[in-house]
């Protein structure tokens, strides 16, 4: 039995992404934006994902990852942050 699995375009998916990334805290929506607009589509498939996992968190939990006060309990998420945070460059994350 065959199912029916959707075929996105990446373009479509970042689009459709976008509006996950509008949070409640400016700090977050801007590191989420500038992610998704300059690394998320020549990034690797587990790296997508563990955004869209990302994008599943309360904003307060990734305010504090972003600020490097926490990180995740989940250590696979905790290294996609850290991984997250470096790739936006020496001015990732938030300043505390």
């Amino acid at each position: 039995m065959q199912q029916n699995v959707e075929v996105i375009p990446p373009e479509e998916h970042q689009r459709r992404l976008s509006w996950q990334c509008r949070r409640g805290l400016k700090e977050t929506d801007v590191l989420l934006n500038k992610y998704l607009n300059e690394v998320f589509l020549e990034d690797t498939p587990a790296h997508q994902k563990m955004f869209e996992r990302l994008l599943q968190c309360e904003d307060a939990d990734m305010f504090l990852w972003f600020t490097r006060r926490e990180e995740p309990e989940d250590p696979e998420l905790a290294a996609f942050v850290r991984y997250f945070l470096h790739r936006l460059g020496p001015e990732g994350g938030i300043e505390a």
